[in-house]
């Protein structure tokens, strides 16, 4: 049996974290303005809270080369961001069809 409160937390939860890396992909993209500092902090704390984030980033980081994020260009920490939020949707989309599916 599953608990809709716990499920409606976490797809808030999702929610939050993609609408906040949303943000600054679009102010980057409008701007030119990358507060570098908070794009790492959000990249780094959940590739630390959420393990299947983690577990991804570690086989992209294996096909493609680990990097420091505080010595790479705005551009590849948009594309971090980018690829977390891409991920963030899936996981988002998973959720929901698991409601549908389970009631």
């Amino acid at each position: 049996m599953s608990n809709p409160i716990k499920r409606e937390y976490d797809k808030l939860s999702l929610t939050k974290d993609i609408v906040e890396r949303e943000n600054i992909v679009y102010q980057f993209q409008t701007t030119g303005f990358l507060d570098r500092n908070d794009a790492i902090n959000k990249i780094t704390a959940l590739q630390i809270t959420d393990i299947e984030l983690a577990v991804a980033t570690k086989a992209k980081q294996a096909a493609s080369g680990s990097v420091n994020l505080y010595q790479v260009d705005d551009n590849l920490i948009i594309t971090n961001i980018q690829f977390q939020i891409d991920f963030l949707k899936a996981k988002l989309a998973k959720l929901e069809l698991e409601y549908k599916e389970n009631g």
